[in-house]
């Protein structure tokens, strides 16, 4: 999130997820699935190429 400059909410919208599941995953009271790393390892590739 700070690497990309995401707000907590744009970057739930950004890979599809609840704020709040994103809230549980980055103060880690919930393990990130791999999914959701693999989601948020695709949005940078894709804004890379974007760019």
């Amino acid at each position: 999130m700070e690497r990309n400059k995401l707000s907590l909410s744009r970057a739930a919208e950004a890979i599809g997820m609840t704020r709040r599941m994103m809230a549980y995953y980055k103060n880690g009271s919930r393990p990130i699935p791999k999914t959701v790393w693999l989601a948020c390892i695709g949005y940078e590739v894709l804004e890379r190429h974007a760019a």
